[in-house]
């Protein structure tokens, strides 16, 4: 059986989450912690979703994959990372009444409110912070609001085994910071040419940032969504492997492939996931079985409490 992450004092992980924050406020050109080993890293594990490209279902995959983690047992939460566009709420059929800005930028933060304030059950057994539609950049906030950040993520560190951040899509420092400062990367992307050429864009930036902050790169796992066949699949890997051994010299490990499946869109409009509404579908089976290896990958093991 694979061991759990290792419990951390309270301190240690308030100073990785404050390293984090800080670094997308442009305070510091990296969290110190990414420098060294990511297996050594205090605190419960934080899972990155990005994508280079918008639109190839990364934000579907991080919901279905939240809920196939809570029924495993893992207690899993969802930050919604985006803060122009987001809408885990909306796949999941939910109705916030607070959002992700109500704590950085509305009238009564920092002072009232707090993560767990904005947070909401989700379908399925996982918690979910509601991103932000509309709101200044976290480099935008002031310090105050930064501080409330960080005490925030780390109320989301005490109700949770770990942390699943989707990101918004492109390259941008938010992105890049997040995806760096994770304990596992999952690059999205679908058999697209366009998709796979913005995946390896994503790959190589994270490279080149990592190389000017004299960090390490994070592990990374790529997921080909929207596949028609394991043998698709495989191509989409291997094209990408091809011009990252070329180029980067590395390649990145394929950690699991979703079927297309015309039930994701069917759920999509129904606003239900669709690990809930078809759960025997070939999608909803695909990401049972990535859960099963993201799990190996962060060695989680399965937890005694439940959230409250």
């Amino acid at each position: 059986m694979l061991a759990g992450p290792a419990l951390a004092r309270p301190a240690d992980q308030a100073t990785r989450l404050r390293d984090l924050v800080e670094a997308l406020a442009g305070q510091r050109d990296a969290p110190p912690r990414t420098r060294a080993a990511h297996a050594a890293q205090p605190g419960i594990p934080i899972l990155a979703i990005g994508s280079g490209k918008g639109g190839v279902g990364k934000t579907n995959l991080a919901v279905n994959l939240c809920i196939a983690l809570a029924r495993s047992g893992r207690r899993a939460t969802l930050l919604d990372a985006d803060l122009g566009m987001a809408n885990a709420d909306v796949l999941c059929g939910l109705s916030p009444h607070r959002r992700l800005d109500a704590l950085l930028v509305g009238h009564d933060a920092p002072a009232r409110l707090s993560m767990r304030d904005v947070a909401v059950d989700a379908p399925g057994g996982f918690l979910l912070v509601p991103g932000a539609v509309g709101v200044a950049r976290v480099a935008d906030l002031d310090a105050p609001r930064r501080a409330a950040l960080v005490a925030g993520l780390a109320e989301l560190e005490a109700v949770s085994d770990l942390i699943v951040i989707d990101t918004g899509a492109g390259i941008g420092r938010d992105v890049t910071t997040f995806m760096l400062a994770a304990s596992l990367a999952i690059v999205v992307a679908t058999p697209e040419p366009t998709s796979i050429a913005d995946a390896y864009g994503l790959i190589k930036c994270l490279h080149l940032v990592s190389r000017e902050r004299g960090s390490a790169l994070p592990r990374l796992g790529l997921v080909v969504n929207q596949a028609r066949s394991d043998a698709e699949a495989s191509a989409v890997h291997a094209r990408l492997s091809s011009c990252m051994g070329r180029f980067l010299g590395f390649e990145v490990p394929m950690l699991g492939r979703i079927a297309q499946d015309s039930r994701v869109s069917a759920a999509v409009r129904r606003r239900v996931p669709h690990s809930i509404r078809w759960p025997r579908s070939r999608a909803s089976r695909d990401v049972r079985h990535l859960s099963t290896s993201v799990v190996a990958s962060l060695g989680l093991a399965a937890s005694s409490h439940r959230k409250g």
